[in-house]
């Protein structure tokens, strides 16, 4: 009797901290590995849909979470989500003088919300990352289905 009270309460404390990871991940508490291995097209700004550039801006995710975007220039580095928050510590980029006046300034938005954080989610093909008032929506099109 003595040694079955600690094992149903192991048993309960097991199936506690299960149930919170399930009810966790159908809120759409966005992990890690549901990037890893996808590329993303941004495909809406603040509500604005893209038309029209040059060059599709983009968003892809490797191995062990090493980042890729392009705006005008390119941005990489290893990144982290933690509670829904993609954040990346030591992010480096190219340093090339931008024509289109859209992409500049998109340069310095997606810069920000890399290193200072951006609220991630994924709702199907839809990746969006959100930052006070800005709001950056990217759809799934990744190089091998």
């Amino acid at each position: 009797m003595k040694r079955i009270i600690p094992l149903m309460l192991l048993g309960f404390l097991l199936t506690t901290c299960q149930t919170a990871k399930v009810s966790a991940d159908n809120n759409d508490y966005v992990t890690e590995q549901q990037l890893i291995h996808h590329s993303f097209v941004l495909t809406e700004m603040d509500g604005n849909t893209i038309t029209g550039k040059v060059g599709v801006p983009t968003l892809s995710f490797g191995e062990k979470m090493f980042i890729s975007a392009t705006m005008c220039n390119d941005f990489y580095g290893m990144g982290r989500i933690s509670d829904s928050v993609l954040t990346v510590k030591h992010l480096s980029k190219t340093e090339l003088e931008c024509v289109d006046e859209d992409l500049s300034k998109w340069d310095k938005l997606i810069k920000r919300m890399l290193t200072d954080g951006s609220v991630v989610s994924y709702h199907g093909k839809k990746l969006i990352l959100t930052q006070g008032r800005n709001k950056l929506v990217y759809t799934l099109r990744d190089y091998i289905n």
